[in-house]
């Protein structure tokens, strides 16, 4: 059995821009508004429930305000300089700065919808508590309604 949270209707929402070094059209800095879901796969446990999602949500809103308004800089480019407060970003013949507080540095190596997800997967691995009859969570991130990239992690063998 599975529970669903739908990132959108949920308003586990945030906009932010990125670009995605060497792409034709995503190369040029750009943004999204973004939407975080998550599937939760397990058996019915106590209560009759896999688990109460309530906590999944508010985690997720969480992490969706620390992104919001901000530009995701993949902290793993070599291009990426942190310079004082400010963030000096080289690639492809361009040179971005911006300052360090309009900025969330992320544990990537690029800032797509594929590598948001894994971030934000590790994150709720990390951070979220999942009852012992959970055995698989799933995270997407959707740039934009009807286009997102999902990963997930099994709990047990």
């Amino acid at each position: 059995m599975r529970l669903e949270i739908d990132g959108w209707s949920s308003k586990i929402t945030f906009s932010a821009t990125h670009l995605i070094p060497g792409h034709y059209k995503c190369g040029r800095l750009h943004g999204h508004d973004y939407a975080i879901n998550a599937t939760i796969v397990g058996n019915i446990g106590a209560g009759g429930v896999i688990m109460d999602f309530i906590s999944v949500k508010e985690f997720l809103r969480t992490v969706a305000a620390e992104l919001d308004h901000k530009v995701l800089i993949p902290r793993r480019d070599e291009g990426i300089k942190e310079e004082g407060a400010a963030i000096h970003y080289s690639l492809s013949g361009k040179e971005y700065m911006f300052p360090t507080e309009d900025c969330a540095l992320l544990d990537v190596g690029v800032a797509s919808a594929e590598e948001l997800a894994n971030f934000v997967l590790a994150r709720v691995m990390e951070k979220v508590h999942f009852p012992d009859n959970v055995t698989r969570v799933e995270i997407g991130v959707d740039e934009g309604e009807g286009q997102g990239a999902w990963t997930g992690a099994d709990l047990r063998s």
